[in-house]
């Protein structure tokens, strides 16, 4: 009977010294598992703020392209504005000359 207590006791031992070996080896996977999930949503943010990056890049020369599109216009407008007004001030002083000289 001795024997069968000792044989239980050294099983419940047994079991016991499994049971926290499974914990710590539950507990390592979890570990690595968090890890792997930090390392994962790195590179996930870094790959979203490259894309952000490139993103405003683009824009930025977009609005480039686009503030020297409408300064061009705006030149051109300018200038179609001083030729006529040029032409408008010399069709002016003809008729002023006319009207001087009584014709």
């Amino acid at each position: 009977m001795e024997v069968i207590i000792k044989e239980i006791i050294d099983a419940e031992k047994k079991a016991e010294e499994r049971i926290e070996k499974a914990k710590g080896d539950a507990k390592a996977i979890i570990d690595r598992a968090k890890e792997e999930a930090r390392r994962i949503e790195e590179q996930i943010i870094n790959e979203a703020q490259k894309q952000a990056n490139s993103l405003i890049e683009e824009k930025i020369k977009e609005g480039q392209v686009e503030a020297e599109k409408i300064t061009k216009d705006g030149e051109k407008e300018i200038e179609e504005i001083k030729l006529k007004a040029e032409q408008n001030f010399e069709k002016a002083i003809d008729e002023a000359v006319k009207l001087i000289r009584g014709r």
